[in-house]
Formats: C-alpha cells, structure tokens, sequence
C-alpha cells in the first residue's frame, strides 16, 4: 500500500531476518512479549494471528545425535498428537530427500498456554543447528500509548511480530509509527515504549518512509 503521508518504521535489513529476544529463559521470553502486547499495542495476546509448532529430526550427517531430538519430537506427539512430517529439503540436482526431517503441528490460539507451559518444562532444550523444537507465532496489531490506552491515531501500517519461541527465541518485527518526522513527540513516544520492547530497539533499524514523486512505490532513508 502506497504511504498516504510519512511514516517512521523500526525493521531489520534485508540482510538480517530476526534478532533475539531478552530474557533467556522462554518463561522470561514470554512474559517480556506479553508485557509489550498488552501495555503497548492493540494486541490480544490469547489470540495470535497465526500459530504453528516445527520439530526437527537430528542431522546425523554432520555430527549431531538423534536421540536426544527424538526424544523431544515422542514427547510433542505424545501431547499434541501427530504432525505432518516432510524432508528439509533435496539434494541437487538428483532431488534426492535428506534424511533429516521435520515435522510441523498445526495450533489454535486455545493451544497457546499449554503449548508454552510444555516448552517451558522442557527446558534445557538440546542444542542443534534446527530445533529440535520451535514455536512459532504471529501478531498483527496497532500502537498505543501506554499511558492513557488509546490508540495512536493516523496508523496507516499494521505493526507485527513474527516469532520464534524456542532454545535462543528471536522475533523479526515491523513497528510502524504515524509520526510524518522524527520530531520530539516521537522520541518521546519511543522513549515511553523502548522498556517494554522485548528485544533491543536499536535505533539505526529506524527509518523515515513516504511515497516516492511518481506516487507508485515507497521509499526510506534514514532518520
């Protein structure tokens, strides 16, 4: 959608997908996400927009153990029954399948509190290069101020968070504010919210988007 005016927007480049979230403990984690959703946002955090849970197999081929993954992977069946389980992918150019597998768990939002107590005894969850297990879920939502509740007028961009709960929980987000400049009322804003952010709000991911001349495409600078 075409800016209508201009907008400050905190993302991560291109060349970074995600980038951890404080906290350590998935307990910690948790409670930091909710205490951002509910104090600074129009999010319900019992009803994400999407949520799904992706174990994977250990990959033996270059060194890891598989029992430990298999374990995790009985103990997710056992409780949320069985997934749908396809390679990582295939070998080139024979399209030959891996042997290393994973296995995804479609959610609904009543599944969130068990789903989170279960990682939560689960930890420590081993350490492989995928997984074994991890919850990902997402929220779509609107800025508010965390003071009087109400919602920052003139947002034209749904804010939103991606993800990733599990043993080094990340989160790719998008955080659109309607301020037209980086004046003083937006850093006071982003003074106000920046504690309850979940993650490191760092501000040279923030940038000043609008409407290019033709009117057909948005473009961003730094602030």
């Amino acid at each position: 959608m075409l800016a209508q005016r201009p907008y400050i927007i905190y993302k991560l480049p291109i060349s970074r997908v995600t980038q951890a979230l404080i906290g350590g403990k998935i307990e910690k984690v948790w409670k930091n996400i909710e205490n951002f959703l509910m104090t600074c946002t129009t999010a319900d955090i019992e009803s994400p927009n999407s949520i799904y849970m992706v174990g994977y197999t250990a990959d033996e081929e270059h060194g890891e153990q598989p029992e430990l993954a298999e374990e995790v992977l009985t103990k997710v069946t056992e409780v949320f029954g069985e997934g749908k389980t396809e390679p990582v992918g295939y070998l080139y150019p024979a399209n030959i399948p891996l042997k290393q597998t994973k296995t995804e768990w479609a959610l609904t939002k009543k599944d969130l509190p068990r789903v989170i107590d279960f990682l939560i005894k689960e930890q420590p969850l081993p350490k492989y290069n995928l997984g074994p297990i991890e919850l990902i879920i997402s929220y779509d939502f609107k800025l508010i101020d965390p003071n009087t509740k109400v919602e920052l007028p003139d947002q034209q961009y749904i804010s939103n968070f991606l993800i990733w709960i599990t043993k080094n929980s990340c989160v790719s987000a998008s955080l659109c504010f309607p301020f037209t400049e980086p004046n003083q009322e937006f850093w006071n804003y982003a003074n106000n919210i920046k504690p309850f952010i979940p993650f490191k709000f760092d501000i040279k991911h923030l940038r000043l988007g609008r409407s290019n001349k033709k009117g057909t495409s948005n473009i961003f600078s730094k602030l």
